[in-house]
């Protein structure tokens, strides 16, 4: 029974990621097919069958001379009209051959027009009602609005040995362009890289003033989805004080929150300064490497640190000495909250040592089998935790923190983080001119897609299908909110619309290139080469289909495992 329990409890998640999936993708292909099943009945054209989902029919009901049914698989539909295929073609009144062309476009063009109107609809719906962090950023990452940042993309950290590096690339580097395209968002930046495994780029930079053009070629990192490009720089953060403990010595020499902090013992910053508990991971990566190099540096000299300060027009230099206080973040239900350790609490020592930073994680993972002894601070009182070996060994979720203690570093007093811009605010008409901006840049940025893997800059690995849509689409609602998530789906349906306008002969777009040749020769195309083009059209998108769905369950199954 319990057996049974476990079960039933591991499979819960999984029903809920395909319903949070199928749900709100069954609805974008539903309306697509209900703008062709309504263009058709307006049109005088008999339909057959309205489906959501191909293959056998798991329920439905007949109407008039409709049959409505909801098929076994979900990803996908259509409406089917009497007289649509060639080979059943009579000639008969109700046919949709034998409907004017006019009327033939009128319904093939409704199951796109409705996606891209449902898309402008939710997009002005989402910029009207309001954007946060996360949406802002998933807007930017799709569409290439820089929301909520703070003008152009500029390089922050470099990896001394990484491909950046080697290809010329320094910190605060502004990227202007990437192989010709104009670049506004980070995300777009990030997207060429990704997809330029071993090839290389044109980046055309502005340093100190000038323009430079660079050649730089995109490590090629095994994945999943076959190799991915890897450039190993970060993006430019500007570091503000976000808070000020008040005892501490940054408090007593002036610093505020708000300042803004330019250098640190002279050297420019180009990224937050971090020295907390990922750092010290092993798996902590070059970024990380780079911190711990800052870290050391400050070391150096545990008399002062020296701050360069911009405080509105004013520019201040200020000394502190150097006191490192690292801050529990316990997670919940983990082995250390059970022990009694406390979000806040200040870690003084760890079996009668002070603790290290730099050594804390390596040394509680080398006393994993033995009682850990935990002196901590709390409200001024001086606090002792015991971790008991057979504690220590429980199956408590950790998260990837050992024993769920997770810390946070603070320099003499002061809590670092990234200066952000304020994000825009939009009413009702406003947001309605952004959703169309959007809808625009959507259009723009899928067809510069869809030309690079003509041009085979991209390769259709990377694309996803309806798994990986299905997948995507759960994790929005999961990791961003309900408006992240909305603007996902909008963004799915525009692509949706664009797909099917596409020239290719089984999609809508090939219906009516089909439609444009019979207007131009004043007849239809023959029976016999719609017939030809459409089987060998089939086959090819059958076989793309199974190859990017191939990708697609590959990076699922790798999802699920990690």
């Amino acid at each position: 029974m319990e057996f049974l329990v476990d079960l039933i409890s591991s499979i819960i998640p999984y029903i809920k990621t395909a319903i949070l999936a199928i749900i709100p993708l069954g609805f974008i292909i539903f309306i697509h097919e209900l703008g062709h099943f309504y263009a058709a009945k307006r049109c005088g054209i008999k339909v057959n069958t309205f489906s959501l989902g191909f293959g056998p029919k798991l329920i439905g009901f007949q109407r008039d001379e409709t049959e409505y049914k909801i098929s076994l698989l979900p990803f996908g539909g259509y409406v089917q009209m009497e007289g649509e295929n060639p080979s059943e073609q009579t000639g008969a009144a109700g046919e949709f051959a034998s409907a004017s062309l006019g009327s033939r476009a009128f319904v093939v063009a409704a199951g796109p027009a409705i996606n891209l109107l449902f898309g402008v609809l939710i997009y002005w719906f989402v910029f009207a009602s309001g954007l946060n962090a996360d949406s802002a950023r998933l807007v930017g990452g799709l569409t290439g609005l820089p929301l909520g940042e703070k003008g152009p993309i500029q390089i922050g950290l470099v990896a001394e040995d990484g491909a950046g590096a080697v290809g010329g690339l320094m910190p605060g580097d502004t990227i202007v362009s990437v192989n010709g395209d104009s670049v506004n968002h980070w995300a777009m930046f990030q997207t060429r890289i990704f997809t330029s495994a071993d090839k290389v780029l044109e980046l055309v930079i502005e340093r100190n003033g000038k323009r430079k053009t660079l050649l730089v070629k995109p490590d090629a990192e095994p994945s999943v989805r076959g190799d991915i490009g890897i450039l190993s720089v970060s993006s430019r953060m500007e570091t503000i004080v976000g808070h000020v403990r008040e005892d501490s010595v940054a408090a007593q020499a002036g610093i505020q929150v708000g300042d803004q902090i330019e250098s640190i013992n002279g050297e420019r910053l180009y990224s937050v300064p971090y020295f907390s508990y990922g750092v010290w991971h092993p798996s902590a990566n070059w970024i990380d490497e780079e911190y711990q190099a800052l870290y050391e540096r400050i070391n150096a000299n545990q008399e002062a640190v020296v701050l360069g300060i911009r405080r509105g027009d004013e520019t201040l230099t200020l000394e502190i000495p150097v006191h490192w206080r690292m801050i529990a973040s316990v997670q919940e239900a983990s082995i250390v909250q059970n022990a009694g350790i406390q979000d806040g609490d200040v870690l003084v020592s760890l079996n009668g040592a002070a603790v290290d930073n730099t050594t804390f994680y390596s040394q509680l993972k080398t006393m994993a089998n033995e009682p850990i002894e935990i002196d901590l601070m709390r409200d001024g009182n001086l606090k002792k935790v015991v971790l008991a070996a057979e504690t220590q060994n429980s199956e408590a979720p950790t998260e990837g923190a050992l024993f769920g203690l997770a810390w946070q570093t603070s320099l003499s007093g002061i809590e670092f983080i990234a200066k952000t811009a304020p994000l825009p605010d939009y009413n009702f008409f406003t947001g309605f001119g952004k959703g169309v901006e959007a809808t625009w840049l959507t259009f723009t940025t899928v067809g510069r897609t869809l030309q690079q893997l003509v041009g085979g800059e991209v390769s259709p690995k990377h694309l996803a299908g309806p798994i990986g849509i299905a997948n995507a689409t759960s994790r929005m609602f999961d990791r961003v909110g309900l408006s992240s998530a909305l603007f996902f789906i909008a963004f799915i349906s525009i692509n949706l619309c664009i797909v099917n306008l596409l020239p290719i002969p089984i999609a809508d777009g090939g219906h009516l290139l089909f439609f444009a040749v019979e207007k131009i020769r004043g007849r239809p195309m023959p029976r016999k080469a719609q017939e030809i083009v459409q089987q060998v059209s089939i086959v090819l998108l059958i076989a793309l289909f199974l190859y990017i769905t191939w990708f697609d369950g590959m990076s699922l199954i790798h999802d699920l495992r990690n």
